[in-house]
């Protein structure tokens, strides 16, 4: 495991005009957890001029970055290959714990994700109200994958003494309604023993519901933060409507979704 020199907030760096907005959270999310900041860009050819070319650019945005953050550590990374191709060696070669990128281009940006052992963060605005990652809201469900959630949560608790909101859904179902109990047992245990300032609510939907009921609560109550897993088992009605992860993001608006990957072992932050 690398150590905390070494681990990294990654931005996703395609040159487009919302990029800025993914550097920026990136930034402030480096800040957070005390981690250097690297931009990374994927190469889509295997094309020497392109990755000076981008090298280049990498560059000069870095210069631009400390003249405001100086003592922020920030680095460049340029891989070949794609998103989808580049993500392992991200995390597993270059100690990324968390990637940052902005909402455009979405459904390639989710096919990396169902590989990925990091998070990624998508982000839409940089107002002041959508950086402030102060008041999280982690919606939970009857999924194993919520002990994962809630370790991210704790990390804005620990790290930016947020006050963390936990919703969970009601099932009829009762296995499902257990597994709700034992996630919530788990992460009242997790909360409380690293003493941080917590709530819970319960809402009335289910499961599939829930996500779409805590974005609401963002909408209306000021949550600044929504944490939730991507999907696992991947149907054929959602290969054709959208995934819900997909569907939640596009309505996010100003709101940042962490967006988990339930498929792999999730890389930790060191502290």
């Amino acid at each position: 495991m690398a150590n905390l020199s070494e681990q990294r907030i990654m931005v996703h760096c395609d040159f487009s005009e919302s990029m800025n907005t993914a550097i920026v959270h990136g930034a402030r999310i480096a800040g957070i957890f005390k981690k250097e900041l690297c931009l990374y860009h994927p190469l889509k050819k295997a094309d020497k001029s392109e990755k000076l070319a981008a090298q280049k650019a990498l560059t000069k945005i870095i210069h631009q970055l400390k003249e405001n953050l100086p003592h922020l550590p920030i680095s460049s990374l340029t891989l070949k290959g794609d998103l989808e191709q580049g993500i392992d060696r991200v995390a597993e070669q270059y100690d990324g714990i968390m990637l940052v990128l902005t909402a455009e281009h979405l459904k390639a940006k989710l096919r990396a994700l169902q590989i990925s052992q990091i998070p990624f963060l998508f982000v839409q605005t940089n107002k002041e109200r959508s950086l402030t990652y102060q008041k999280p809201i982690l919606p939970v469900d009857f999924r194993k994958v919520m002990k994962d959630t809630s370790l991210w949560a704790s990390y804005f608790g620990r790290f930016n003494q947020a006050e963390v909101t936990v919703v969970n859904a009601t099932e009829k179902n009762p296995e499902n309604a257990t597994m709700i109990r034992k996630n919530l047992k788990f992460i009242n245990q997790l909360l409380t023993k690293l003493h941080l300032d917590f709530n819970q609510q319960s809402c009335s939907k289910g499961s599939f519901a829930l996500p779409f009921e805590a974005l609401k609560s963002c909408h209306a109550d000021g949550y600044d933060l929504l944490i939730m897993p991507s999907s696992k088992n991947i149907s054929l009605l959602d290969l054709i409507i959208g995934l819900p992860e997909s569907k939640v993001i596009k309505k996010a608006g100003e709101i940042p979704v962490l967006c988990i990957n339930p498929k792999r072992d999730m890389y930790i932050l060191c502290d």
